[in-house]
């Protein structure tokens, strides 16, 4: 039987719409946030999605764990897990077929329309429903970083590092480069910054992390100057909280912990940072090590990138100022105040704003990357 050129041009017009039956696909809330669009695309004839619109649309964390060839997604606070080359996904005990595998293209996930359509509603039955061809779904759960805690080092009756020059002091240094940071940060991301401290007053390092947990902070960035016996030792390092593994890093973690033994009650007061209670801490506070670590490494590439300073690196240290923070936290050494060049530099009004435009920058790409993730 002979097919004409019209039979042709509806049977193409029919495969067409067969193929992209859906088309990017909008999801209404059932709040007052406005309907987003997930959008598709045709891949082999079939019609997918990059796995990150989940993000845009669910606030859904991400992540890939290649070495298992998994990919994670957490919507709604529960995982859904991702079998790669493969079209099973894991909730829970059970397993669902999207009928098509994931595909992976220049470093980017795409899940068939199928998940959205068919799986995602019967996971979430309570919170997503597909209905005339709409994602009707319960308003996602914000997790992106909002509001950060600087915490200014020392303070009061604790003055911290002494400088080379025996006139300045650690205290007042960190103070003004916190009032600098929380300005620029408000003014360039949307965030709001608190301060642990706005004035020369002495905060113990417990009240310190306590502030930030009752405020919910989603970043704690605590702020230093260093300092070291031997004068010609220089440099910028970053810590996250951990055991501390070389003598280096347990030498800085002693003289930022000292003010417990001088200005916070000696033994009975290290004691309270030591009891089960900051253990527990600690084992919550685990989850977010990783996270630490990554703004960590940010923070100090971009501040020895601009300053060109002696590259000291991320170390670990178990700070009492950063247990019990649970929230991604740093304590940062913005370099030697008893190095007499060091010193200088870090009065210097020019040499602040590179410190500041750099601790900056390495928040804010953190941010990007994080809020993406969540």
């Amino acid at each position: 039987m002979k097919i004409s050129c019209i039979q042709i041009f509806f049977i193409s017009i029919i495969l067409i719409i067969l193929n992209n039956i859906y088309g990017d696909i909008t999801v209404e809330y059932n709040s007052s946030l406005s309907p987003e669009t997930i959008k598709t695309s045709n891949i082999s004839s079939i019609e997918y999605f990059n796995v990150f619109e989940l993000n845009k649309t669910f606030k859904a964390n991400i992540s890939d764990d290649l070495l298992d060839q998994r990919l994670n997604v957490n919507i709604y606070g529960e995982q859904l897990i991702f079998l790669l080359d493969s079209s099973l996904l894991q909730y829970g005990s059970d397993y669902f077929n999207m009928t098509h595998e994931i595909i992976q293209q220049e470093g980017k996930y795409f899940l068939p329309v199928a998940f959205l359509t068919n799986i995602l509603p019967q996971i979430f039955n309570n919170w997503i429903s597909w209905e005339a061809d709409k994602l009707k779904a319960k308003a996602p759960i914000d997790n992106s970083i909002k509001r950060i805690v600087l915490d200014p080092g020392h303070g009061g009756k604790d003055p911290g590092a002494v400088g080379f020059s025996k006139k300045n002091f650690e205290k007042e240094i960190v103070l003004e480069l916190a009032l600098k940071l929380k300005k620029k940060l408000e003014q360039q991301l949307d965030v709001e910054v608190l301060l642990s401290r706005d004035k020369d007053e002495f905060v113990s390092l417990q009240q310190r992390t306590k502030f930030a947990n009752e405020n919910n902070a989603d970043l704690f960035i605590s702020l230093h100057c260093n300092a070291h016996r031997k004068s010609e030792i220089d440099g910028i390092e970053v810590y996250y909280l951990s055991t501390a593994k070389t003598d280096e890093a347990r030498a800085v973690e002693a003289m930022e912990n000292q003010v417990v033994y001088e200005y916070e009650g000696g033994q009975e007061a290290v004691k309270k940072y030591d009891d089960l209670a900051f253990i527990l801490a600690d084992m919550a506070q685990s989850e977010h090590l990783e996270e630490s670590y990554n703004l960590g490494a940010n923070l100090q590439s971009s501040l020895v990138s601009a300053t060109e300073a002696y590259d000291r690196g991320v170390k670990q240290a178990n700070f009492y100022v950063l247990r019990g923070a649970f929230m991604p936290s740093v304590l940062l050494e913005f370099g030697f105040i008893s190095n007499k060049e060091e010193e200088k530099k870090l009065i210097n009004s020019s040499y602040q704003e590179k410190l500041i435009d750099s601790v900056f920058i390495g928040i804010r790409d953190f941010k990007m990357k994080y809020d993406q993730m969540q």
